[in-house]
């Protein structure tokens, strides 16, 4: 197989007010870099594979700041094209113990959302690639960006590459007058991989089974629903979150391929520090194992325990090793200092 893992999608800054203010009160801001391919890139990075991300960013200050972050990370930055709008920004609001957060996106006309695929040398791009990912937030963003992700799946089909799609659904970004499964059913078709969680395939495909997702024989059908839906597909991933408060999560996923039907360790997290980019650091860790060549078991329970990191660490970005998430996806004892 190929060494380069490619990811397309808008790289934004991220402000947050500081400790667990809210957006109303705020008169600082933590800055940081992420959206859901970036993060992605950056911690396949970390995890010590090629990875090239695919996207555009002004030619500004802060766009050299955006690119200087990936950069710092190991992240190929060559595809990345400078074109005139504006750094695409989301606000970040923090919850605490029954209070959600929230997200509030200020993204129109970025960079990103000026960007053609016309413009994309599209052999350079997949130069030496293995494997593709895109998710459901980058063709929800605008017209523009819907035509830009569909051709990009097109160009990495027709070039033999593996292709990843995360659902990762975002209703808050459906505003150009198309719905999400108006538009995913036909990228999805493309799709090797398809990682979800517990909503994106009613949101997204137009099935879901009956029941509220309580009981994993849900998610087993779930699954096989979307194998039986879409047979290009090789395997289905599905996150399964429940959360008592903004601090405690408890965590697992499941995974099935044509021959097995199988679900991770599972984490109860008691003090989550950022759970934003989460679902991303599973995607890595998901994609990590499978592109490494592990089992199913093993890059399933990777990819949970690379999630389950993500959840102690501030910023949009999984920054850990491979051998950090594998010190946690095979230990016994939990929490231990190192030295």
């Amino acid at each position: 197989m190929s060494k380069v893992v490619v990811s397309l999608g808008e790289l934004m800054m991220r402000l947050k007010p500081v400790d667990k203010l809210r957006l109303r009160q705020a008169q600082s801001f933590e800055v940081c870099h992420g959206g859901g391919e970036a993060n992605v890139a950056v911690s396949l990075a970390c995890m010590g594979i090629d990875s090239r991300f695919v996207s555009a960013l002004p030619p500004t200050e802060l766009g050299e700041q955006a690119t200087i972050f990936l950069r710092g990370y190991g992240v190929d930055v060559s595809q990345i094209s400078r074109i005139e709008g504006r750094m695409g920004l989301y606000f970040m609001e923090a919850g605490a113990d029954y209070r959600s957060g929230c997200v509030v996106y200020d993204r129109d006309n970025s960079s990103f959302t000026n960007l053609e695929a016309s413009s994309i040398d599209w052999d350079a791009a997949f130069k030496d690639a293995g494997w593709f990912h895109i998710s459901g937030i980058t063709p929800a963003i605008s017209i523009e960006t819907r035509d830009l992700a569909v051709q990009s799946v097109k160009e990495a089909k027709a070039r033999g590459v593996h292709i990843s799609v995360d659902l990762n659904h975002r209703e808050r970004l459906w505003q150009y007058g198309q719905s999400a499964d108006q538009v995913m059913p036909e990228i999805v078709e493309m799709a090797d991989t398809l990682i979800a969680g517990r909503g994106d395939c009613r949101a997204c495909l137009g099935f879901s089974p009956e029941g509220d997702g309580s009981e994993d024989g849900w998610y087993e059908e779930l699954s096989a629903e979307a194998m039986r839906r879409y047979p290009n597909l090789e395997r289905v991933a599905v996150t399964i979150r429940n959360s008592t408060s903004a601090e405690r999560h408890h965590w697992k996923a499941h995974m099935r391929t044509a021959t097995e039907s199988i679900f991770s360790r599972a984490y109860d997290m008691q003090n989550v520090i950022d759970r934003v980019g989460t679902g991303d650091a599973f995607s890595a860790g998901f994609i990590y194992g499978c592109f490494t060549g592990r089992s199913s078991e093993d890059t399933l329970n990777f990819a949970a325990a690379a999630n389950c990191l993500k959840h102690t660490i501030i910023g949009d970005a999984n920054l850990v090793s491979a051998a950090e998430i594998d010190e946690l996806a095979n230990s016994t004892t939990l929490g231990r200092l190192r030295r």
